[in-house]
């Protein structure tokens, strides 16, 4: 979707929920949910929402052009795992790795699954290198040189002409129709959050500054995709209405979790109490509720090349001399 192409509104959402104070859209929508999507939302790091974004692509769990037999494939911040298991499927004669600070808590994986606990601002020292390597939903994770470490540590375990792929969320809430109102707790969230963040050393803003990091590093023919993602089910679209389902019911289980430390270490004007979070979160969640407010957040996906080794020389010698 287009950056300036609204998505159209559902009419027949209102009559839905007229007359009712739902605890959550998802309870009024059940016949919204799909087998696809049904009982898979992860804690911050959803992948299943881009499945349904990008139903209309051949794969969407990534849109780099990895082609029909990769490797080895290393999956950064795998959370959950479940993206790394859905590909390790599509791909059973690859080595995929997920890597994150914490186990993912599966009870099964497919044998060419790898689950491994590290941390990546370390030396990398897996042997074999990586046809891929996927990113997703670290915004706030490492400060602006930790970040150029891990891609440069990508860089250097890519094979020539391997792909990177990262994707990452805008925090700030939008509407395009006005119904979003300037004054509200929503509006504000995301900058709020921004500012506190970038006090704590470690910026929200990655999506807007992957692309050029990685670009920074090395990193050739990049490409990138930006996502309205809907907040709640009011789209027309019945992929959109899905992720909309999707996105508010995650909102609902993290919001103490993206809020409380961040406010509670960084708040303005000075660090806020558990108990005014308590109410701001409150605040949110009464808005949230609100079936006429038409919100959606921003998403970008970018992919990028390592230049092959012929390429690579063509650049050296083009380099000037000193």
């Amino acid at each position: 979707m287009d950056k300036e192409e609204h998505i159209a509104v559902d009419p027949t959402f209102y009559s839905m929920v007229h007359g009712v104070e739902p605890d959550d859209f998802q309870s009024e929508t059940t016949s919204l949910a799909s087998t696809i999507a049904k009982g898979r939302l992860e804690n911050g790091r959803s992948h299943i929402l881009f499945i349904v974004l990008d139903y209309h692509q051949p794969n969407p769990l990534f849109r780099a052009p990895i082609g029909d037999s990769p490797k080895h494939i290393l999956d950064i911040g795998t959370g959950k795992g479940s993206w790394a298991i859905d590909v390790a499927d599509h791909f059973p004669s690859a080595t995929v790795r997920g890597v994150d600070i914490f186990p993912p808590p599966v009870t099964w994986m497919p044998p060419n699954c790898l689950f491994e606990v590290d941390d990546v601002l370390r030396e990398w020292t897996w042997r074999d290198p990586f046809d891929y390597i996927h990113i997703r939903m670290m915004y706030g994770a490492f400060d602006s040189e930790g970040w150029s470490q891990v891609y440069k540590q990508a860089y250097d375990a890519l094979e020539p002409g391997g792909w990177i792929e990262q994707v990452e969320m805008d925090i700030r809430v939008h509407s395009d129709d006005g119904t979003l109102k300037k004054d509200s707790v929503l509006a504000g969230w995301g900058d709020l959050f921004i500012r506190c963040s970038e006090r704590a050393g470690r910026s929200l803003r990655t999506q807007e500054t992957m692309r050029g990091q990685m670009e920074k590093v090395g990193f050739v023919d990049a490409h990138e995709e930006l996502y309205k993602i809907p907040l709640g089910p009011w789209a027309k679209d019945k992929q959109l209405k899905e992720a909309g389902q999707l996105q508010y019911a995650h909102w609902n289980t993290a919001l103490e979790g993206w809020a409380m430390w961040l406010l509670t270490k960084f708040g303005e004007p000075e660090p806020w109490t558990k108990e005014e979070v308590q109410v701001y979160l409150a605040r949110v969640r009464a808005e949230l509720k609100d079936p006429h407010v038409h919100r959606y957040g921003y998403c970008r996906r970018v992919w990028a090349r390592k230049p092959t080794e012929e390429l690579r020389r063509q650049e050296i010698k083009c380099e000037p001399s000193p």
